[in-house]
């Protein structure tokens, strides 16, 4: 794997916005879950029910960009499942538990495993992988986490639904495109037997975002704020296979949730916005994560940053606190993310000592 990272590639991945694949399309076809659920919420007096189906549908319509044997609607049917599913166990078993710690370990080993696979299948597994760290941080009975995992697989389900039955209208772009070669079952599995051995690139990347992802756990275990989950959800996202593009991503995502953190703390601080106007907020941004995620990551890490912090502060959360914790926490985040490359530093110190020791060698010979 490499780890070379290049000032002038890391700048031009965080500057560079491809317009070309701004879609409005994707962005439209998601927002009318995400819309209902909110308002639902708030018409039957339970506004927090509603950003929690609300979560669901956001994460599953982005499913629609994903295809795994050439279908959209097979990763949302099972990223809404198994959201709800690691919302359940995440909910029961709670962030202050020392098992939850092992627990959030293997499921993102399990996802950095899926990333040898074709397709959607990685994507789905990293958003299991996301609920459950969330729902870490609302630790209940499981009467309570059933409300809560029912709530996810509801969002989930309506907004497979409606997307389902847009793109295949009269109207709609089409949810199936034909399977790439080597994406079948079989192929897939054989992609998997690359782990066997633990010298393979997917295994050290496995056995690196496990650990990671256990340590900034341990993190968010002992400071024991609500929005800690914040720490090992960015460790999960910014981590990737060689330091460059983990370097690459986390300086991204910094900088897109303090831009975005920023703006949101500055519209909520001049409108005091009310349940209605906030859930609008929620639609607005949400729209604009979806529909500038091929854009450039900054820019949809600012939306999503804005989006979530007025979809917390429709359960009551002050949208300053939001702000501050979100910062705060993903800069924690990020700066654990590179420590999971702290070999990366030792190697390239021992180097760059080898080598002036060459060349100080050279010159005295000289």
């Amino acid at each position: 794997m490499s780890t070379t990272a290049d000032p002038k590639n890391l700048l031009r991945e965080t500057l560079i916005f491809d317009w070309s694949k701004w879609d409005q399309g994707v962005a439209w076809r998601g927002m009318p879950a995400i819309a209902l659920s909110l308002a639902l919420g708030i018409a039957v007096g339970h506004p927090a029910a509603g950003l929690v189906a609300a979560a669901g549908a956001f994460t599953t319509g982005l499913g629609s960009l994903q295809r795994i044997r050439g279908s959209c609607t097979i990763p949302m049917l099972l990223a809404a499942v198994g959201m709800a599913v690691s919302t359940f166990v995440g909910t029961v078993v709670g962030h202050e538990s020392i098992f939850f710690v092992f627990i959030a370990g293997f499921w993102a080993a399990g996802y950095a495993l899926l990333t040898v696979m074709r397709g959607g299948t990685s994507w789905v597994g990293l958003q299991w992988t996301v609920f459950l760290l969330v729902a870490s941080a609302f630790h209940t009975t499981p009467r309570g986490a059933l409300i809560r995992c029912s709530l996810v697989l509801a969002g989930g389900l309506l907004q497979t639904l409606i997307i389902a039955a847009i793109v295949r209208g009269p109207w709609g772009v089409g949810c199936y495109e034909p399977s790439e070669p080597g994406s079948g079952l079989r192929d897939r599995l054989g992609s998997l037997r690359q782990c066997a051995s633990l010298r393979t690139p997917v295994c050290l990347y496995s056995l690196r975002m496990a650990l990671v992802v256990m340590v900034s756990t341990e993190v968010f275990r002992h400071l024991n704020f609500l929005s800690g989950y914040w720490i090992p959800m960015t460790t999960l996202l910014v981590v990737r296979p060689d330091f460059f593009q983990t370097l690459t991503r986390g300086v991204m995502r910094v900088a897109g949730t303090l831009i975005g953190a920023g703006v949101a703390g500055l519209i909520a601080a001049h409108l005091h916005p009310s349940p209605a106007i906030l859930a609008a907020l929620i639609v607005f941004f949400a729209w604009w994560a979806y529909s500038v995620l091929n854009v450039n990551y900054a820019l949809y890490t600012l939306n999503l940053t804005a989006y979530i912090v007025f979809l917390l502060s429709l359960s009551g959360l002050p949208p300053a606190t939001v702000v501050h914790r979100r910062a705060a926490y993903t800069l924690l985040g990020g700066a654990i993310a590179l420590l999971a490359y702290i070999d990366v530093f030792v190697r390239t110190r021992r180097w760059i000592r080898a080598e002036g020791l060459t060349l100080f060698r050279s010159k005295r010979a000289a």
